[in-house]
């Protein structure tokens, strides 16, 4: 499976394949345990850590070993859905800060900038896998920029959804790209299968907290 490979190499694969199982495990104990509660909490935190070891491999491993186009959109992706959902549990519906303002500045331009690099790198890439995952970026770093002139009353009411998004967009970014990792010549649709799945449980799962709910909990 490594033939040719560098121990370095293999190393940070192994760590990278132990990252993802670990976040996509935690990531689905606090996706069905009670929300807010110690095992929710517990467990998201072991998401967050997972995955900043996730993309902290996925980074080194495209810059020194070996780049691939999915894996790099997915990687810058769900480090801002992961990032953006952690500090939306720091807001509770403030407005957000010039760090937030500056990150989502930074992902809204994401999409430009990988066009370019791609076409001056001459490497293979899928435009149906790339251009969904970089629009739903594109879509959400927009929203995220438009909470600095959105009504007060809207950012209380529904942060609690735009956490779970968030997250859940993180999550389903992991098992994505797992997924078309393991089985390569199913692509693309070893990944947007687990994406589209992805997205219409998570609208069913939002439909339970409804904004009512998000805002007596910010109070």
């Amino acid at each position: 499976m490594f033939h040719g490979y560098t121990v370095s190499h293999v190393a940070n694969i192994l760590v990278h394949i132990l990252a993802g199982i670990t976040a996509i495990v935690c990531g689905t104990i606090a996706i069905i345990s009670a929300k807010g509660k110690k095992v929710h909490v517990g467990a998201g935190w072991i998401f967050i850590y997972a995955y900043a070891a996730l993309v902290a491999t996925a980074v080194i491993g495209i810059v020194c070993f070996q780049f691939r186009s999915f894996l790099a959109v997915a990687t810058i992706a769900s480090s801002y859905d992961v990032f953006a959902g952690y500090r939306v549990l720091q807001l509770r519906g403030r407005r957000p800060k010039s760090i937030d303002i500056t990150l989502s500045l930074v992902a809204l331009l994401t999409p430009l900038a990988f066009a370019l690099a791609i076409r001056r790198l001459h490497q293979p890439w899928s435009p149906a896998l790339t251009w969904s995952v970089l629009g739903g970026l594109f879509l959400l770093a927009t929203y995220d920029l438009l909470r600095v002139a959105l009504p007060r009353l809207w950012l209380q009411s529904v942060w609690l959804q735009e956490h779970l998004y968030k997250m859940l967009a993180a999550y389903i970014a992991a098992a994505a790209t797992g997924a078309a990792t393991i089985f390569p010549q199913l692509a693309p649709w070893s990944a947007l299968v687990p994406v589209i799945v992805g997205e219409m449980l998570t609208v069913c799962f939002l439909l339970k907290w409804r904004p009512s709910l998000a805002a007596q909990k910010a109070g």
